[in-house]
């Protein structure tokens, strides 16, 4: 895929995540949660693999993608009930990541 659609990719998913409701601070300036922490894992990942292809990059990015909408306490505190939020977790970042790619001109 070109330049293009994977820096149009990562801008949609930066702006998922400004969405955040929850914010943190980091050196002097709040952000929304989980842009900081997409930020930071894209970061960590140009650290330590510097050479990633787009599909690593992209994954690091969205891996928490908008997480806030599917709070862990909406799902019993049972062992059941935290694998069950971690699994529904998993196809929800899968398909919003997905159509974010998309919508950057990914198939």
């Amino acid at each position: 895929m070109t330049q293009k659609a994977f820096e149009k990719a990562v801008s949609l998913m930066d702006a998922a995540n400004s969405e955040d409701p929850n914010v943190e601070t980091a050196d002097g300036k709040e952000w929304p949660k989980e842009l900081l922490y997409s930020h930071r894992m894209s970061e960590m990942l140009e650290r330590y693999k510097p050479q990633a292809d787009d599909v690593a990059q992209l994954a690091i990015r969205g891996q928490h993608i908008q997480r806030w909408k599917s709070p862990r306490d909406d799902y019993p505190m049972t062992r059941e009930g935290y694998h069950q939020w971690r699994t529904n977790l998993y196809k929800f970042h899968a398909e919003t990541v997905a159509g974010l790619m998309a919508q950057a001109g990914y198939d």
